[in-house]
């Protein structure tokens, strides 16, 4: 166990107060919706919520005990904090510290959430499944990394987290808690240019990680030579291991990068036939949602859900996997990418060029161009469904791809 679930000794960590009994619990939750009976309920604050309004729900769900920033007038044990937040990060803090186990933390402009997923399952396939740990979902900011930590267990001798950026300085806070052994970054692409400026400083902020590796680890990354420099340098007295990319498909550069850095990390080398063969095994298993996923639409349409999020150069990496594809007609999508910064409207202008190369017709999203075509039409998120249902068919395939904030999940449902 890596954290006593006793009230009792989560105030030692937390330095919060304790009202009441001193009761064991079962899990730590958020969310009413979720909440088992004997849960210790953690009222959270965010931007449209505040889980203090949610306290009575959760005693009412068999919560055996709450944690909150405020006096309760309720007859159950809780505990009295200045701040949930910061509650919740000792927490992290100590369950990491309990760890005695191997943690590869993987970050980068694209690929992260897939290649997690891809040393995962190598790993599991080295050790046997109930070995390995894996960050939930894509759980890889702040909060993200806060809640997979508190999934960590003593059983576990291997784990593997995403960590993710928005601003300068996000990457080394995560990693600065998380304190991985070995360090991986996907790629450094056009993502976050609002706030990274541009390529060198989206440079500058994934290589943070590389600081924070062990200073025995290993250190991958798959860039282009002109970083090499930032990176050799915040891998200093490290090994860094540095691919540059080439013209394989999107899942052969993810599941070589993870091979290279698991390999290292073992000392030891996977047979070329195993991994061969590991290679197809995972390509058939892993299915990540709203990242290149396969589904048959309306009358035996291929559509392709890549919804998740987007900006240049993982439209680019999209494009290159859809040329793979033999249809009759293939039809982008394509919503807003945000966070570009003041290159907004010229990367926009730089995809939709690209675009008219593999695609027989463009539906631009919610967003205007100066760029025309007669392959191009601009059109309201409203619009997609009345648009696109002309042409579904089984020799149709439609690439759905957008920034997260556009929610193209949603327009998906409706094709």
């Amino acid at each position: 166990m890596l954290l006593d679930k006793k009230l009792s000794k989560i105030v030692k960590i937390t330095n919060s107060k304790l009202f009441g009994e001193d009761l064991a619990f079962n899990r730590i939750s958020t969310d009413t919706r979720t909440l088992k009976k004997g849960d210790l309920f953690l009222a959270l604050k965010g931007e449209n919520f505040d889980g203090h309004d949610f306290i009575e729900e959760a005693i009412s769900k068999g919560a055996s005990s709450i944690v909150s920033e405020r006096d309760l007038g309720f007859k159950i044990s809780y505990l009295k904090t200045e701040n949930n937040l910061i509650f919740l990060k000792k927490l992290a803090e100590q369950i990491r510290k309990n760890f005695k186990g191997t943690i590869f933390a993987i970050t980068g402009s694209n690929g992260k959430t897939s290649t997690k997923e891809i040393s995962f399952l190598i790993l599991s396939h080295i050790f046997g499944e109930k070995k390995i740990f894996k960050s939930p979902k894509n759980w890889n900011n702040e909060l993200g990394l806060y809640f997979s930590l508190l999934e960590l267990e003593s059983s576990h001798n291997y784990a593997v987290f995403e960590i993710g950026t928005n601003f300068p300085g996000e990457i080394d806070a995560l990693s600065k808690l998380l304190k991985p052994h070995h360090g991986l970054i996907t790629n450094i692409g056009r993502s976050h240019l609002e706030f990274l400026t541009n390529l060198e400083g989206v440079a500058n902020e994934k290589s943070e990680l590389f600081k924070n590796v062990h200073k025995t680890g290993f250190c991958l990354v798959r860039a282009h030579d002109k970083f090499k420099k930032i990176l050799l340098e915040k891998a200093k007295g490290k090994n860094l291991i540095f691919l540059t990319n080439d013209k394989k498909g999107i899942f052969d550069l993810n599941f070589d990068a993870s091979i290279k850095i698991i390999e290292a990390a073992l000392n030891q080398v996977i047979p070329k036939l195993e991994k061969n063969k590991l290679k197809d095994n995972i390509k058939k298993i892993i299915k990540v949602p709203g990242r290149m996923e396969q589904k048959i639409g309306p009358k035996k349409t291929t559509i392709i859900d890549d919804s998740y999020n987007a900006n240049p150069d993982s439209f680019s990496a999209a494009f290159k996997e859809i040329s793979k594809f033999n249809f009759k007609k293939k039809i982008c999508v394509m919503g807003k990418m945000g966070e570009l910064g003041v290159n907004s409207t010229q990367l926009h202008d730089s995809v939709i060029k690209e675009s008219l190369s593999y695609f027989d017709l463009i539906f631009c999203v919610d967003f205007e161009s100066k760029i025309t075509d007669k392959k191009i039409k601009y059109i309201l998120k409203s619009e997609v469904q009345k648009h696109v249902k002309g042409f579904f068919g089984i020799d149709t395939l439609i690439l759905f791809k957008a920034s997260r904030s556009v929610k193209m999940e949603s327009v998906i449902k409706l094709a």
